[in-house]
Order: C-alpha cells, then sequence, then structure tokens
C-alpha cells in the first residue's frame, strides 16, 4: 500500500471575488475527483482572492500508478486557465 499527500500552493489571477474564486476551485476539485478518485481540499488561503492552497491525498497498491496519478493530477492544474502552481510538496510512504 501506497500513500502519497501532495499540496499544491497556486497563484490565481483574475479572481474579482471570494465566490468566483470558491466556484473555479469547485470546478477544478471535483474534476479532479471524479477524473483520478483523489482525495482533494481547499487547505489554505480560504480568505484570499488571488491565493490558495490544494491538499491531494492518492492511495493505491503501486507507486508506479501512484507517481502517474500525481503527474496527471500537476498537469491538470497547471493546464487550468487562471491558475499559477508557485509551490508543490510532496509526501509519500
Amino acid at each position: 500500500m501506497h500513500v502519497a499527500v501532495v499540496s499544491y500552493k497556486l497563484r490565481l489571477f483574475g479572481i474579482n471575488s471570494l465566490k468566483e474564486k470558491r466556484s473555479v476551485l469547485k470546478k477544478l476539485i471535483n474534476e479532479m475527483r471524479t477524473k483520478f478518485n483523489v482525495s482533494v481540499c481547499e487547505a489554505g488561503y480560504t480568505d484570499s482572492k488571488n491565493w490558495s492552497q490544494l491538499g491531494v491525498a492518492i492511495v493505491s497498491s503501486a507507486q508506479t500508478v501512484l507517481d502517474t496519478i500525481v503527474e496527471n493530477v500537476t498537469a491538470m492544474i497547471e493546464n487550468t486557465k487562471g491558475l499559477e502552481v508557485v509551490e508543490v510538496e510532496r509526501e509519500g510512504w
């Protein structure tokens, strides 16, 4: 059993309100949950409209599958318009 916890610090562009920020993040979070079957939450900067932190947890029976999922999740976030990944922290067991 392999586990990875990844934290993404994000900078958001073109967001005018917290409601708009939550809408963008909710769409991204739901897409990640559906496509990759991972656990995702907004873990930080909840009161800032220009910054966010997402936490992603993944469990797999094989390390190679886990690495592939982390890469795909990271690519999805990086390819989302209006977001910039500023920092990524990964822990694994």
